[in-house]
């Protein structure tokens, strides 16, 4: 028996000791995991909704969530991926909630105003931000998920599969056609 692959001493394996605890209903033992992803749920909650002052409450719902439907988790499969999935939901409802509402820019707070940089170099870098982030959010939802959670959550082929539930082969198909997508719709913007 060969034990786990681990990152940083016996963190893969104490994560899947901690998960067991957490099926069984150890609530103490669900506070070094959300611990250990929270900082990437929250990029993916504001990559996702794009308000940062969501992506907190987001994240923390979704970890509310995967609490209470912990007993139909795969101890094993990786938790990542299984979360991702619920945090995806999560950000979907509130994004149908705040279209409901009305429409909100999706990229607020975006100003720098940092006086020791050159204020062309600034202006310029935020328009190439806010025209890759505005064409991101122009794809259809499924191209728009793949591009967020390869590029901007650095996910692999089979975490991007296990956390939407489809094979590697129409992820990759997926994530071609989302590239492809994203460079027309990037090369519109600049005609």
């Amino acid at each position: 028996m060969g034990g786990e692959r681990t990152v940083g001493g016996r963190m893969e394996e104490n994560e899947a000791v901690l998960l067991e605890r957490c099926r069984a209903g150890d609530k103490d033992a669900f506070g070094p995991i959300v611990k250990k992803y929270a900082g990437r749920a929250s990029g993916t909650a504001c990559l996702l909704l794009g308000c940062p002052d969501e992506a907190g409450d987001a994240s923390q719902e979704a970890f509310v969530r995967a609490w209470r439907n912990i007993h139909r988790f795969d101890t094993r499969s990786p938790f990542y991926p299984w979360y991702s999935a619920i945090l995806r939901n999560v950000c979907k409802s509130r994004l149908r909630r705040r279209a409901r509402r009305r429409t909100v820019a999706l990229t607020e707070g975006h100003r720098d105003s940092s006086s020791d940089t050159d204020p062309v170099f600034l202006a310029e870098r935020n328009e190439r931000r806010d025209a890759l982030w505005h064409s991101v959010m122009r794809l259809s939802a499924p191209f728009r998920e793949i591009i967020l959670m390869k590029h901007f959550q650095d996910m692999s082929y089979k975490e991007i599969a296990a956390a939407l539930g489809i094979p590697i082969g129409t992820v990759m198909s997926r994530l071609h056609s989302a590239r492809r997508a994203l460079r027309e719709t990037l090369a519109g913007e600049g005609s």
